[in-house]
């Protein structure tokens, strides 16, 4: 079957898809034009991810058409779409760490680049190509994120990609890392090469897209030109609600201190002092790699560090996590899926992690302890499960996140330590955690908020600390200062 329209690189007609107790897409139709950059946006569940996995051979489409660069396409593999010029990078990336970066790009197909010495000179061209100067023979596992996305980059183009769908591809990115793959980005546009690009960072579909489709349920909801529509009009349509500000109002019912650290030092660390009042949240700002998550785990005993810690002005020994959660303390790490939870285990089981010792009784748990626990916090924090029993795994980012909060909650933690907590959650569910942020500082506990995104912590926060390269270079009240005056505490030239 041809597509007469030779301007559309990708059509999709009225594809659907089903899990278990999921509607996952529901008729879901648009087109991707040649040589242009087109955003998917929405909530987590909105059936992003489930239709970027059929493109690229992950699924099989239950119903509907796929027309790509012509040609309807059936069941297919991923490297059959591959082959077929339409690649996927992921926001976890799949490459090999134990192999070399030429090895990776050319992976499966070592006699058709004519051996190991054809392998790493066309992936030194192909890396030359998008300005990448990565060694080919270096090992990927010494790479830091933006090279392994370069990689990836580079392996796309090596099947002759027309068209490149890139997942979240900013959230571990520096700055100056991002505008690289910016230059990236249109450099391919500029080659006639087509990008869908997936985020939650509204920002960047409005910096860098041509068009954005906006998803809701499974469905499309609107495809629009970048120009014409608003960024409140494109978040009422994710969400099915206006949300008028993307942050409630700042949370103000500081107290006394509650917390001291003074003197953190590690090899990353250097003389970290700060305190924490009841009902604050306390932001800390500063670069990939400054130290922010370092100072986390060291405050909740999961790094072995020098320091010393005061709680209601009396020392305290934290040398691990348990005697953290003791002492009331509590923490969402950065990295859920392999810090924060047991992915083959099912949402219950996650929720009554940190209550297993009140619900355990000569060595076996309470179910209905447990369940009446779970659905709780399903219930009170809204999270989308097809069951309680559901593997955690299967659930969104937003609710996976939630079933974190809902695990800590229980415990009524005096101080809640949140790194990154938002991070590639949609914005419906940031505003329902900045929202739970707000209520448990007003209950009377406090939190550390370390995030990426300076408007999350400076909207949120009583105050903000800034840290560069292991030491804190400065104390702000965010409702008093610029934003450009805390940023330049946390760049390198405020580490002076």
């Amino acid at each position: 079957m041809k597509n007469n329209n030779t301007n559309v690189i990708l059509e999709i007609k009225e594809v659907s898809k089903a899990f278990p107790g999921v509607k996952a897409l529901d008729r879901v139709s648009l087109e991707i034009m040649k040589g242009t950059i087109h955003g998917i946006v929405g909530e987590n569940g909105a059936g992003k991810s489930t239709l970027m996995k059929i493109l690229s051979g992950v699924y099989e489409k239950d119903s509907g058409e796929i027309i790509f660069d012509g040609k309807k396409i059936e069941s297919i593999t991923p490297a059959q779409s591959m082959k077929l010029g339409l690649s996927i990078i992921y926001q976890e990336l799949n490459l090999v760490n134990t192999m070399s970066v030429g090895e990776n790009i050319f992976l499966g197909r070592f006699g058709e680049m004519g051996g190991r010495k054809g392998v790493h000179s066309k992936a030194r061209a192909l890396l030359d190509s998008i300005g990448c100067k990565i060694d080919t023979k270096k090992e990927v596992s010494e790479l830091s994120v933006s090279d392994k996305q370069m990689i990836e980059i580079a392996k796309a183009l090596s099947f002759d990609s027309k068209l490149i769908i890139m997942d979240e591809p900013s959230s571990s990115l520096t700055s100056d890392e991002m505008k690289q793959l910016v230059q990236i980005i249109h450099d391919l546009k500029n080659k006639g090469i087509s990008i869908i690009y997936i985020t939650h960072k509204l920002d960047e579909i409005f910096d860098l897209c041509n068009s954005v489709t906006i998803m809701r349920d499974g469905k499309v909801i609107d495809t629009r030109k970048i120009d014409a529509i608003s960024r409140n009009e494109m978040i009422s349509m994710m969400v099915g609600r206006t949300i008028e500000n993307e942050y409630p109002p700042r949370p103000n019912f500081v107290g006394e201190t509650i917390l001291e650290i003074k003197e953190i030092n590690s090899k990353k660390l250097k003389d970290v002092s700060f305190n924490l009042k009841k009902g604050e949240i306390l932001g800390f700002v500063g670069l990939v790699g400054a130290g922010r998550t370092e100072i986390a785990r060291a405050i909740f005993g999961a790094d072995k560090v020098q320091k010393t810690v005061l709680l209601d002005g009396k020392p305290v020994n934290i040398n691990n996590p348990i005697d953290a959660i003791n002492y009331g303390l509590a923490m969402v790490p950065e990295d859920r899926k392999i810090q924060g939870l047991l992915l083959q285990f099912a949402v219950d089981k996650n929720i009554s992690l940190a209550s297993l010792k009140k619900l355990t009784s000569y060595g076996f748990v309470n179910e209905i302890e447990e369940k009446k626990i779970s659905e709780r916090h399903i219930k009170s924090l809204s999270i989308k499960t097809p069951s309680i029993k559901t593997k955690i795994q299967m659930l969104s980012g937003g609710n996976q996140q939630k079933a974190i909060l809902g695990r800590w909650l229980e415990i009524k933690p005096r101080i809640l330590i949140l790194d990154e907590p938002t991070k590639g959650i949609d914005v419906g569910a940031k505003y329902e955690i900045y929202m739970l942020m707000k209520k448990i500082v007003e209950d009377g506990s406090a939190i550390i908020l370390i995030s990426s995104e300076l408007n999350e912590v400076l909207s949120m926060s009583n105050r903000v600390i800034t840290i560069c390269d292991g030491k804190i270079t400065g104390e702000f009240d965010p409702t008093q200062a610029a934003a450009d005056e805390i940023l330049s505490k946390a760049f390198d030239f405020g580490c002076d």
